[in-house]
């Protein structure tokens, strides 16, 4: 991110690309507001010559951009994973926040490691990796026609997180590690568990209160008081 907050930085994984144009219009939104280190994540075409054209100016973000395959290692690395789509829900899986929304929360942090997924650009990201993320961003858009391509839904996020950073005042949180939020919800598995709950309903309750953690920006403070509060129960 930008030289006075270095201390939040924000990564980007593009999850099986389709179309080499769209690897170079990300990584140009990206260099356009700022953004951190890319990650393509098993395209499905090729990432060359094509790319680079259209990435213009940010032919450096693309070939020092890192190609791998599948998420799991990738987002143990990041404090906050952030997941994105058109598709809409009234339960956990796909509650949202706009780009807008998500930027004002972020700014609450002066650290942290976050990453965004941009999604398939056939099919978007899955309900699998849904479920991994702590915060899900969707743009509202013409419900008759409401999915975007997929570089201009980046530039829309991008240009939401730069401007709100961009303006914000000193701020004192700390971003809770990944370590922290995946203790904090061992121990509220554990106790539903030993409850009698059925595993649906655990896995429910757990996905309900990631997305709540994501949704409040809780710092890490925030967190080791309530792995102090579920340990005494």
């Amino acid at each position: 991110m930008m030289t006075e907050y270095q201390a939040l930085r924000i990564d980007v994984a593009f999850v099986e690309p389709l179309y080499e144009i769209n690897i170079g219009y990300v990584a140009r939104v990206m260099k356009n507001f700022n953004m951190g280190k890319l990650y393509i994540i098993s395209p499905r075409c090729e990432v060359g010559a094509i790319a680079l054209r259209y990435s213009a100016h940010a032919q450096d973000l693309l070939l020092e951009a890192r190609i791998i395959n599948g998420l799991d290692h990738l987002l143990s690395k990041y404090d906050l994973v952030i997941g994105t789509t058109g598709k809409i829900g009234a339960g956990p899986l796909r509650r949202y926040v706009t780009p807008d929304e998500f930027a004002r929360k972020l700014a609450s942090y002066k650290d942290g490691k976050v990453l965004i997924l941009l999604g398939r650009e056939d099919i978007g990201l899955k309900n699998e990796e849904l479920k991994l993320c702590d915060l899900i961003i969707s743009i509202p858009a013409n419900p008759l026609y409401s999915v975007m391509n997929v570089s201009h839904a980046a530039a829309i996020i991008f240009y939401e997180i730069y401007k709100t950073l961009s303006m914000r005042e000193r701020t004192v949180n700390r971003m809770p590690k990944r370590e922290e939020i995946e203790v904090f919800l061992r121990y509220v598995r554990e106790i539903l568990r030993k409850r009698g709950k059925k595993e649906d309903k655990v896995e429910r309750a757990l996905l309900t209160l990631r997305r709540i953690i994501g949704s409040c920006m809780l710092s890490s403070s925030d967190i080791k008081l309530l792995i102090d509060i579920v340990k005494g129960i």
